[in-house]
């Protein structure tokens, strides 16, 4: 057996630890208590299905203004830019702006259907806007010519045509929404219990272990199900960009704007109060350097992991199995996979600088893969084979070929990897004793409705954040000059 395939063996084992670790630690006595899995299953379903299908309505209506216009247009890419902001921010700062803007905040279902919409209808519009380019690129220029009005398109064309693209899509925010654990978490209350929150107060209230383990079984089993429909079927060549008259609404962009400026305004009023109250001042103590600090290892660590971890993946591919296995994966419970690694050596001291990183890794990589990483290993693997034809070994191709152009990108998603670890707050919560990040600081600042000065100490998390994703954008760069033929 030969390093790369150790090495692709390797992958998969730490992508499955928590799943192996956990059985063979804890015996499953006896079945979950079927009521309560009913009723967390319940309300995970109920709030991942209204936050994907508010979502794709709002996603469909906001993509038809994305569609006015050239792909490189000033105007669409600012409207592109808002439109992915939301979803590439921690959610600490969505449930913040939400909280602040809303008071009272509905709590339980309602409130987390709609952090999840506000979070993912931008991601939806993007996605959706390349879709129709592709599939409806040519049609809609030949209904237009024949004289075809909009209504008559739209009913007879756009939505047959679409319906299953709309299904992939649905599904797609479904399956990110129904694991979700930080906004749960924060505004699920006490009738928003989902089972991602259930398995985690089964671990830290009452210790059963068995039971926490079934349930995240359970949850995996079906969100890889619906994974297997939502991730699959071959993307359409694209075609050239005609005439888009009949599909494009500049109204679209009016919701775009509105929703964003909301989060804006909302956060900005947050932050005024924040330095206008003399209370404010009290919680910059030496504990805010040491969390500031904390922010930092842990943002700069897990991007190292990230970006390591991609160019593991790259240099595995191509191998059928290994590709199927991680567009098939889906990350374990966020709860679940915490705790597998919490009870894995001891916790004082600065071993939790290093579990919290390889945790957040664990949990990242799988979307990391899907959000274009995938797509840059496929378009590069003719070059690939035509090197091993020619007698390249794989380094040599690894090193000489495949590197120097995929280090931007990697450079880029292990950046935005790091921004989510500078906001990190639930899977610090589980594996740290105190409050070691300003993330932590924050939500214990929420905890406590105390929303202005939770507000202004994310703002310090935004800067360091920055730094850390220019420090992985730049050093990429550098290393694709320096690398570069």
């Amino acid at each position: 057996m030969n390093l790369r395939s150790l090495l692709r063996i390797g992958l998969v084992l730490f992508f499955l630890f928590p799943f192996i670790f956990l059985l063979t630690q804890f015996r499953i006595s006896e079945s979950p208590d079927i009521e309560e899995l009913l009723w967390a299953f319940r309300n995970s379903f109920s709030q991942a299905f209204l936050s994907a299908l508010g979502s794709l309505v709002l996603g469909v209506w906001a993509s038809l203004a994305l569609l006015s216009g050239s792909d490189s247009g000033g105007r669409r890419r600012f409207l592109k830019v808002m439109c992915l902001f939301p979803n590439f921010l921690p959610p600490l700062f969505i449930l913040l702006a939400a909280l602040n803007f809303l008071n009272p905040f509905p709590m339980g279902l309602t409130g987390i259907s709609l952090v999840h919409i506000v979070m993912n209808f931008g991601l939806v519009a993007v996605l959706m806007t390349e879709t129709i380019e592709v599939r409806l690129g040519g049609v809609t220029e030949l209904a237009y010519v024949e004289g075809a009005g909009r209504w008559q398109f739209m009913t007879q064309v756009f939505l047959p045509v679409l319906r299953k693209d709309f299904l992939h899509i649905f599904l797609f925010v479904f399956v990110i929404c129904f694991g979700s654990f930080s906004v749960p978490l924060i505004v699920g209350g006490i009738h928003g219990t989902t089972v991602e929150v259930l398995i985690y107060e089964k671990i830290r209230m009452s210790g059963d272990w068995g039971a926490a383990v079934v349930l995240a079984l359970l949850q995996s089993v079906f969100i890889f199900l619906i994974s297997f429909v939502a991730f699959r079927g071959p993307v359409p060549a694209l075609q050239k960009i005609t005439n888009l008259s009949l599909i494009k609404n500049s109204s679209g962009a009016v919701l775009i704007i509105a929703v964003m400026g909301a989060i804006a305004l909302s956060y900005a009023q947050g932050l005024y109060r924040g330095l206008t109250q003399p209370i404010a001042w009290t919680i910059f103590t030496d504990d805010l350097w040491q969390a500031t600090l904390g922010t930092v290892v842990l943002g700069l660590s897990v991007g190292i992991c990230c970006y390591l971890g991609l160019l593991l993946i790259a240099y595995c591919s191509p191998k059928s199995w290994f590709e199927r296995f991680l567009t098939g994966y889906v990350a374990p419970s966020t709860a679940l996979a915490c705790f597998s690694v919490l009870i894995v050596g001891p916790n004082e001291g600065v071993i939790p600088f290093i579990k919290i990183p390889l945790a957040i890794t664990l949990l990242s990589l799988s979307s990391l893969y899907r959000m274009g990483w995938s797509t840059e290993l496929q378009a590069l693997r003719s070059q690939a084979q035509i090197s091993y034809s020619m007698g390249a070994s794989s380094w040599q191709i690894f090193t000489e070929i495949i590197f120097p152009q995929v280090t931007t990108r990697a450079g880029f998603l292990s950046g935005l990897a790091a921004v989510w670890a500078c906001g990190d707050y639930a899977v610090s919560r589980i594996l740290a004793h105190r409050d070691l990040s300003l993330g932590m600081m924050t939500e214990t600042l929420m905890s406590g409705y105390r929303l202005n000065h939770a507000i202004l100490m994310s703002s310090l998390i935004v800067v360091v954040a920055g730094l850390c994703f220019a420090f992985f954008v730049g050093g990429s760069r550098v290393l694709r000059r320096k690398f570069s033929p």
